[in-house]
């Protein structure tokens, strides 16, 4: 007779809802998605109910869009048998996995400059602002043809359309330069979303030091920063978080002037509140957009990084898990969101009304998406021909993408025997909201393939090559150490 120990009750009881991650098709060239199962339940010892698709990647489309003549990616085709989006939602839906759709709504490969994050010096990336109603616009269209294109796909499969994510981890990349912090984005937009809901208060930031100074430090090689700002935070808490770490010293003769700091606290806190609310207001525009005139939408969900603030995402975790109306309304609404995905390790915070579902990697798709950000950039033909990028031989360029692979899969989360420190389940007998978890179809081998792979363009020739690859990682490496959080 075997015995049954106490870590497999823990284990049978810590799984729900389970879903598979496939943050890029081109993926699925090296996993056989007509196999997902197997591989799921190999790696986590349970089966997956639903798998997330993307519905763009950082080169481009997956399939066309009425009104955006943007590019398609080589990668929508991923085999002779899946050619179109459509066949890959029926290769999963046919297994009965429901299908969610993703999107980042930075989309990188608009190149529309007004609609372009900003940062606080007037510096412009090639991100998009959901701040700009254009960008939403443009977002929204893409993730309802996605959904449109899925209803259609699962008319006869035992899987449908059961949700729609929009990952917002990295919608506000922070830079920084001798001291000076450099945070985004400061368009027109913002500018005048900041100016109707708290007039004045960017004045205050447009100088040195300023009031992310008591959260924020430049390390020379990145930005370290506080993340720990509750909900109910008042400015005295946010001194003495900076004074425990030091970030006040920046403020030289003035670092233990009391009324000077909480002064600039409480801007702070005022900055933080007015960010928050902007990005709740355009989750909704987007949501409403994408998912007009439909009779039975799907669950409408949030990808966050995890984080009490999180500072690329301008979101307060606490904040999202609210039953009360919503304050950017301001009337009898209810948020416009149904569901948070976050990586349980980020805090040890469980959501008490808002479903949640635990993302398994380290900061959820921070380190997922600047890895296929970095694809993008050895791999896109004008990038290699136009930018420093080109300066490097196609050997540097993929020893750069397996420094980035490492990176990635060093942050992850996997094994059956990870579920037992989740937060538990949904229940009677529980305040925890938690569903379900989602694993991540990403591994040192799956990339290393995917690496193989890749169509890397000619750069310059190799005798007009005078870069190592150290100083590769630094240029491309900028954007991720700006809000690295080892510094913390």
């Amino acid at each position: 007779m075997t015995r049954q120990f106490k870590i497999q009750t823990m284990l049978s009881q810590s799984a729900g809802n389970n879903l598979v991650d496939i943050p890029h098709l081109g993926l699925l060239r090296y996993l056989d998605p007509r196999k997902i199962k197997g591989w799921f339940k190999e790696r986590w010892g349970t089966e997956p109910n639903g798998v997330v698709l993307p519905v763009a990647h950082p080169e481009g489309l997956l399939f066309r869009v009425d009104g955006l003549d943007e590019p398609i990616s080589p990668y929508a085709q991923v085999s002779d048998t899946l050619r179109e989006f459509q066949d890959i939602v029926q290769v999963f839906a046919q297994q009965g996995l429901d299908i969610y759709l993703l999107i980042n709504p930075t989309l990188e490969f608009i190149r529309a400059a007004p609609l372009h994050i900003i940062d606080i010096v007037g510096d412009v990336s090639h991100a998009l602002c959901i701040g700009n109603p254009m960008s939403r616009a443009i977002v929204a269209a893409i993730l309802g043809t996605g959904v449109d294109i899925v209803r259609t796909a699962t008319r006869n499969t035992p899987g449908k359309l059961a949700g729609v994510v929009l990952d917002v981890v990295s919608l506000f990349p922070m830079g920084a330069k001798n001291e000076r912090l450099e945070l985004t984005c400061f368009c027109p937009s913002c500018e005048e979303w900041f100016e109707d809901n708290d007039p004045g208060l960017l004045k205050h930031f447009r100088t040195f030091p300023n009031p992310w100074n008591l959260l924020l430090k430049h390390s020379g090689t990145g930005i370290g920063f506080i993340d720990d700002v509750r909900l109910g935070h008042m400015p005295e808490d946010i001194i003495g978080l900076s004074r425990q770490k030091g970030f006040n010293e920046i403020f030289k003769e003035r670092a233990d002037d009391q009324a000077y700091l909480r002064e600039q606290a409480a801007l702070l806190l005022r900055y933080i509140r007015a960010r928050h609310d902007q990005v709740i207001a355009a989750v909704r525009d987007i949501f409403e957009q994408a998912l007009q005139d439909l009779e039975q939408a799907p669950s409408r969900i949030l990808l966050v990084e995890g984080s009490y603030y999180g500072w690329t995402s301008g979101l307060q975790l606490e904040d999202l898990d609210k039953t009360h109306l919503d304050r950017v309304q301001r009337d009898e609404t209810r948020v416009p969101y149904d569901e948070i995905w976050f990586d349980p390790a980020a805090t040890n915070m469980a959501l008490r009304h808002i479903p949640f579902h635990s993302y398994m990697w380290r900061r959820a798709r921070y380190y997922i998406d600047e890895f296929f950000r970095a694809v993008d950039s050895v791999s896109d033909p004008v990038k290699r021909a136009t930018t420093g990028i080109a300066r490097f031989p196609r050997s540097a360029a993929q020893s750069l993408l397996r420094q980035r692979l490492h990176q990635c899969v060093g942050t992850a989360m996997a094994g059956s025997s990870t579920l037992i420190s989740l937060p538990p389940l949904k229940s009677e007998q529980t305040k925890s909201q938690r569903i379900g978890f989602v694993g991540v179809a990403l591994t040192r081998d799956i990339g290393e393939k995917f690496i193989e792979g890749i169509k890397i363009p000619e750069g310059l020739a190799e005798e007009q090559v005078g870069t190592t690859l150290g100083d590769l990682l630094e240029m491309l490496s900028k954007s991720a150490s700006a809000s690295e959080k080892g510094k913390k």
